[in-house]
């Protein structure tokens, strides 16, 4: 068994809880205009292809998301097909 970083689905889900909470939709492409990122960058992050992560970018994300690092950046186990 070993783990990965992963980043997959976390914006939409995020995005989500910050809905529930103010009642204000917002979009991928709104929270990078927000952030200050590129919605390249966001989409990237949601779909867990993102290569190379600016941390200074991440941090604003974090910020207008009001969320902590850990709950974009989840450690994922993966377990060992080969037994």
């Amino acid at each position: 068994m070993c783990s990965k970083l992963s980043t997959s689905g976390r914006i939409t889900i995020l995005l989500g809880k910050q809905q529930a909470m103010t009642g204000e939709r917002m979009s991928p492409r709104k929270l990078a205009e927000k952030a200050g990122v590129p919605k390249d960058f966001v989409y990237r992050l949601d779909a867990g292809t993102a290569r190379h992560v600016n941390l200074e970018a991440l941090a604003r994300l974090c910020h207008a998301l009001h969320c902590e690092l850990q709950d974009i950046l989840v450690w994922e186990r993966e377990h060992d097909q080969s037994i």
